[in-house]
């Protein structure tokens, strides 16, 4: 998984996309002329968004940490800065970290128009393969847009790194948005090959490309679509070579990531190689959710600053028979007080279960929990196609079919397996009969709270269930008083971050966020 060379492209950045505010005075094209001769110098600008991704001011902290914290699923720990505003809905125009994703995210965008744009410079080379690499490169912009829009919904839409009068650009509609992702995944897709370029899972195939087409027609409620993409991917799993891990644990130990099969896409990160990005104060490679899931006061791997920690409901209203809760969860460990005694988490600091799957094994790394170690993040896996490929058939009525695709992750997790890690109080768990399989005679009724519930245990703390409470128009039960999370300063405008106050004061085309 980490042969990608992901700095080789941070000379070029400087020169290609060396602002990050879009309305700074364009010094000419961004596209150097006669850079791209062939498709060889197109890719490393692609590799360079995947760096950018795996930054701190995006896939490393800055967009998890607020999926994280927004969903009913982890509340404030021990509270750091800006961060803080994120869980009780507090999030104001001028948080550090709003304006720093909307700023890397359009940084990342622009390297992706650019390598689109150098593809349609190339003279002589055969026409598939400059497809290929244009779809490669239009995953990436789709891939980001679709996180920007359900996160800020009004965005700009930009789709040429030569931006004429920065000042004239308007936002686009959501809805306007989602016609360009579709179109950017549908090119991934019929371009694409079965397998990833170096055949890493940090760089998308066909089957990246048609997952997260699945979900997109999801996020819109286009279910024959969404159902047809998923479908697609299951019946293909084989020659795509996608499978269920065995144990759910491995998905999230590092010494086992390179050859699970489950792994759709993951942002790639290895341990302690930092590069400077075009921003001096970002690292690439600086993945800090293990640090800030983990356990201050704790013995390494799981020792972290507390920040990001599970609601005690999280875990209390979790079913103990759930191998999936001893994965996702530690709710005892080892404390740095020289006593080697395993403590419950009362004992902690911030007396909660801390979140274990971004820590317990990250493979080599800084010192603290996994910080800039080899761990990567999963942001698609086969068990989600399954789920969505769940959901959509309920919504078609083929609620047999949505029943085999849950059972299917049920049964996985019966299997339980092994968590032997120093401290944690865990061992080898037995195959067990719970969960139990969903009864073929469920309704579509039942099955809808069934598969969002499934959701919310499968994908826990995979920066899946904010996006899930917004699509649902969840947000009122699920952080009222009988909710997970009571938070009483939720209301349903806060389903948007707001537009950074410093975009707001350069353009005057744009229109703040309604509750801002």
């Amino acid at each position: 998984m980490k042969n990608i060379i992901k700095f080789s492209a941070l000379a070029i950045l400087t020169v290609v996309v060396g602002c990050a505010d879009l309305d700074e005075e364009p010094v000419g094209s961004l596209t150097p002329v006669g850079f791209f001769n062939t498709v060889d110098d197109v890719y490393p600008m692609i590799d360079g968004t995947y760096g950018l991704m795996a930054s701190s001011n995006y896939y490393g902290a800055g967009l998890t940490v607020p999926l994280q914290l927004m969903s009913d699923m982890v509340a404030n720990g021990l509270e750091f800065s800006d961060y803080a505003e994120f869980s009780p809905f507090l999030t104001t125009p001028t948080n550090s970290y709003v304006g720093n994703l909307w700023a890397s995210s359009y940084q990342t965008i622009a390297t992706a128009n650019t390598a689109i744009q150098g593809v349609g410079l190339l003279e002589g080379d055969n026409e598939d393969e400059k497809l290929l690499v244009e779809g490669e490169a239009r995953f990436v912009r789709g891939f980001l847009y679709y996180h920007l829009v359900r996160l800020y919904g009004n965005i700009p839409y930009i789709d040429s790194p030569d931006i004429v009068d920065p000042l004239s650009i308007e936002l686009s509609t959501p809805d306007e948005v989602y016609v360009k992702i579709v179109e950017d995944l549908t090119f991934a897709f019929e371009n694409l090959e079965m397998d990833s370029r170096g055949s890493v899972r940090s760089r998308p195939s066909k089957g990246t490309a048609a997952s997260y087409l699945a979900s997109v027609y999801m996020t819109m409620g286009e279910w024959q679509k969404s159902y047809d993409s998923a479908k697609w991917v299951i019946d293909n799993a084989g020659e795509l070579n996608y499978a269920l891990a065995e144990d759910f644990q491995d998905l999230f130990r590092n010494s086992e990531q390179a050859s699970s099969l489950e792994n759709i896409f993951i942002i790639d990160f290895t341990a302690n190689l930092t590069g400077q990005t075009p921003n001096p104060t970002t690292y690439e490679n600086d993945g800090k959710i293990g640090p800030f899931n983990g356990v201050e006061g704790g013995v390494e791997p799981i020792r972290g600053w507390s920040m990001l920690v599970p609601h005690i409901n999280v875990y209390t209203t979790w079913d103990a028979n759930d191998y999936r809760l001893k994965v996702s969860l530690a709710d005892s460990l080892i404390l740095d007080d020289d006593t080697d005694i395993v403590r419950p988490f009362t004992d902690f600091e911030v007396a909660r279960p801390h979140i274990a799957k971004h820590n317990r094994f990250p493979g080599e790394g800084r010192t603290t929990a996994g910080w800039r170690a080899d761990l990567d993040y999963i942001a698609f896996r086969y068990a989600e196609v399954l789920l969505i490929a769940a959901e959509a058939a309920n919504e078609l009525g083929k609620t047999t079919e949505s029943v085999d695709y849950i059972n299917l992750i049920r049964a996985r997790a019966r299997k339980g397996g092994v968590i032997d890690f120093y401290g944690s109080g865990y061992d080898t768990y037995e195959p067990s009969s719970f969960p139990e399989d969903v009864l073929s005679t469920a309704n579509t009724e039942d099955l809808r709270s069934i598969i969002i519930e499934e959701r919310r245990i499968e994908l826990a703390f995979e920066y899946k269930r904010w996006y899930d409470i917004v699509r649902l128009d969840l947000g009122s039960e699920v952080f009222g008083a009988g909710g997970l999370e009571p938070q009483s300063n939720f209301n349903v405008q806060r389903y948007l971050l707001p537009i950074p106050q410093d975009e707001m004061n350069r353009n005057q085309n744009f229109v703040q966020n309604p509750g801002y």
